[in-house]
């Protein structure tokens, strides 16, 4: 069987077993809605409605009654009694309105037969009174409250009955969607633990498989295979998958050779270009004039650049390649600074750029002396590829206290983006702020430096410039004998005109 359709098969009896537990939910929720609905709606309401009655009303007929017979049929109290009886007879009809079963229905009847009742009386007593005697309220309009008050309780107790009733066929209507939602969700677990480990059983190996072989193609490793055995999807995958490895390595291989026959290609005739340029700027060949000299330098740079261009082209097919060989041996690179500051003193003053080292006299680091001074140009060069004119670029080293050298390249350029802060450091990526600058390159130096100082277990990176650009640092391991404290910047090459 497919995995496909083991799949579908499955899911299906567990939407199945779904389905049915949540219709039965559904109707049970209904039903507790209506419960909850009557509760809420009704015998809470007449709960409170009688609660008023018997707390507020009754008092206060009562009240009002004895006073009016006090006063001898006092007009004010009659009015008040007026309000009572009209408040009484509302409150009723909110309880007959809201009163559905027998019992309620009949307590209620007989709470407004006993209120009649009482007005009946009080309309015969009050035309009994003595309007130049004392008078008290009759005993028998007494009675009278006594049964209101007596039916009301009656009626509360009705109205509580019912409640409870409604509770109690929540509750059993909860108990009852309890018991079915476990059995359900019980069955569905069952079936959803079997389904899971069939799937399981089915998927993961190849999945494994697929995962472990789609590392190692992102890694280069461009020769891995999958085995073509296992459900007939996996087969398929994993025969396309190897396809894909193929033409991959086919590809890469081309990539590999291509560049590396290019750059040894065109590294022979660079170098001619560049001997003659400087013998024609020599004037060993004869005098130039000032335009012949411009014309010359300016083909001299491109030439410097297009060979820097190639020989990082070389260099990261050394790597990829895995031929790059490292010497580490103890370096001062407070001197391998100086001596790529001097290289590019030049430039910096064509630039009009201060060149500044702030830096001890020494900082020993173990290290491949070559390697290290190309990161330090690498640097170097992109600093006065992004300064503005008549700005300043700065380099330091120092010893930090965690027995380590630290180099940092400050410049005043435009900076580097937050998101571009790690992707500047992968080959052929580059920060596009408009419109390109010239010179700018492929996008190959910082990751020749990257690969450079992760040989050397140590770490490169960037980040802002408090007073605007960027500062390029990275980090070496120091050398265990030749450690000295760090003395005042000096400030060399290339001043500001």
């Amino acid at each position: 069987m497919k995995v496909s359709t083991r799949i579908i098969l499955g899911f299906a009896t567990l939407l199945l077993v779904a389905f049915a537990a949540l219709a039965y939910q559904v109707s049970i929720i209904y039903t507790m809605q209506t419960i909850n609905q009557n509760l809420s709606s009704v015998n809470f309401s007449a709960a409170a409605t009688i609660q008023k009655l018997e707390a507020t009303t009754i008092v206060d007929l009562e009240d009002y009654s004895k006073k009016y017979f006090a006063r001898n049929g006092d007009v004010t109290y009659e009015e008040l009694l007026a309000d009572v009886r009209l408040e009484f007879s509302d409150e009723i009809s909110q309880l007959e309105s809201k009163s559905r079963v027998r019992k309620e229905k009949d307590a209620i009847a007989e709470l407004s037969k006993e209120s009649n009742d009482f007005w009946n009386l009080f309309v015969k007593a009050k035309a009994r009174i003595n309007p130049d005697g004392e008078n008290e309220m009759p005993h028998s309009l007494q009675d009278a409250l006594d049964n209101i008050r007596t039916q009301a309780r009656l009626t509360s107790s009705a109205i509580q009955s019912s409640i409870q009733t409604e509770v109690h066929n929540a509750e059993a209507a909860g108990i009852r969607a309890k018991t079915v939602s476990l059995i359900a969700g019980a069955a569905s677990l069952l079936i959803a633990v079997i389904v899971a480990i069939l799937l399981v059983r089915a998927i993961a190996d190849p999945l494994r498989q697929l995962t472990h072989g789609t590392r190692r193609i992102s890694k280069g490793q461009f020769w891995h295979r999958l085995p073509i055995d296992g459900p007939a999807e996996f087969a398929e995958l994993a025969r396309d998958f190897n396809s894909m490895a193929q033409r991959l390595s086919e590809l890469d291989e081309m990539k590999k050779g291509f560049i590396s026959h290019v750059s040894h290609e065109l590294k022979a005739p660079l170098a001619s270009m560049r001997q003659v340029f400087l013998l024609m700027l020599q004037e060993i060949a004869g005098p130039l004039n000032d335009q012949q000299r411009k014309l010359l330098r300016l083909s001299s740079n491109s030439a410097e650049r297009l060979s820097s261009m190639v020989g990082n082209l070389l260099d990261v097919s050394r790597m990829e390649a895995g031929a790059m060989e490292y010497d580490i041996h103890p370096q001062d690179v407070v001197a391998l600074v100086r001596l790529v500051a001097d290289e590019f003193e030049v430039q910096a003053n064509e630039k009009r750029i201060a060149l500044q080292l702030e830096c001890g006299s020494e900082a020993w680091a173990e290290c491949d002396r070559d390697r290290i001074v190309q990161v330090i140009g690498n640097l170097f060069e992109n600093a006065l590829k992004f300064a503005p004119e008549g700005s300043r670029v700065t380099a330091r080293v120092q010893m930090t206290d965690a027995h380590k050298v630290l180099v940092s390249v400050s410049d005043s350029g435009p900076g580097v983006p937050p998101e571009h802060k790690e992707r500047i450091f992968e080959k052929f990526h580059q920060v596009k702020k408009g419109k390109k600058i010239n010179g700018q390159g492929v996008g190959l130096g910082l990751a020749i430096c990257r690969t450079i100082i992760d040989a050397h277990h140590g770490q490169i990176w960037v980040e802002d410039n408090p007073s605007g650009g960027s500062v390029f640092c990275f980090m070496l391991n120091a050398a265990g004998s030749h450690v000295s404290p760090p003395a005042d910047p000096i400030s060399v090459a290339g001043q500001s005109r």
